[in-house]
């Protein structure tokens, strides 16, 4: 049945510390950005339909904590696009999806519920079309559903946007930062290419032997990265065939 009666919980992480000061971002074409405050973050949210529970931690107690590990060479296995910054993004992102699971499991008192379906999505981000999951769960095993988008050109998984069928292919989901880990230090001995979305893969399939299926439509699921300045990120405003880079503009254009 489409849009069916249904409980939805949301679950976000921010890190506490970003908007103290501006970033720049060159891959990006970001330069002295300043972001909102998690407070900030929390009104906007309140006068939503929908209650979003929001964690916070420090992005720089990560960082010292668990990335200093990562070295400027190791962008060496990665395309040349593939900046400093952006392998420490990766592990950024990948830290506050699991803070945000974590939340939701303290929340619920680690209670395991197989019927949950788990739907991951970075925040900074724009859904441009309708995503529907089917309630009576994905059928033929099938462990975590992912867009065909950003990964099947370079062999490997879209990283952006998941749907996980209980709480065991979720776990691995949104460990998988620990996979990449493991791989980067074991390409210091063994230099091969790679990406994210092949890092993904491998941690998913090879790794944990989970079954991942592609949605077959090469622009469903269309999940927009948006940038400090509201605006859509290039390489999506090409993927996606957007005329007008401005999310306001696209938004008005979408009628929502």
């Amino acid at each position: 049945m489409r849009n069916p009666r249904i409980e939805f919980e949301v679950y976000m992480h921010m890190y506490s510390d970003l908007h103290q000061k501006p970033f720049s971002n060159r891959r990006n074409k970001e330069f002295n950005a300043t972001l909102e405050s998690p407070d900030e973050i929390r009104a906007i949210l309140d006068k939503g339909d929908i209650t979003v529970m929001l964690t916070t931690s420090l992005q720089s107690m990560f960082e010292e904590s668990e990335l200093s590990w990562l070295e400027q060479n190791d962008t060496s296995f990665f395309h040349r696009s593939y900046t400093f910054q952006t392998l420490q993004n990766i592990f950024r992102q990948g830290n506050s999806l699991n803070e945000a699971f974590q939340y939701h499991q303290r929340h619920n008192n680690n209670h395991s519920n197989d019927d949950i379906v788990y739907v991951f999505a970075r925040s900074d981000t724009f859904l441009m079309s309708p995503v529907d999951i089917p309630c009576s769960g994905f059928g033929n095993h099938v462990d975590i559903v992912v867009p065909r988008w950003a990964g099947a050109n370079n062999g490997g998984y879209n990283d952006r946007f998941a749907v996980a069928a209980g709480q065991l292919a979720a776990k691995v989901y949104v460990s998988k930062v620990e996979g990449y880990k493991e791989a980067i230090l074991a390409l210091r001995s063994k230099p091969s290419f790679t990406t994210s979305e092949i890092l993904l893969k491998n941690w998913l399939v090879l790794g944990h032997k989970l079954n991942v299926t592609e949605v077959e439509d090469i622009k469903a699921w269309a999940l927009l990265r948006v940038r400090a300045d509201g605006r859509i990120d290039f390489r999506d405003v090409h993927q996606f065939g957007i005329k007008n880079a401005s999310l306001p503009h696209l938004v008005h254009q979408l009628g929502i």
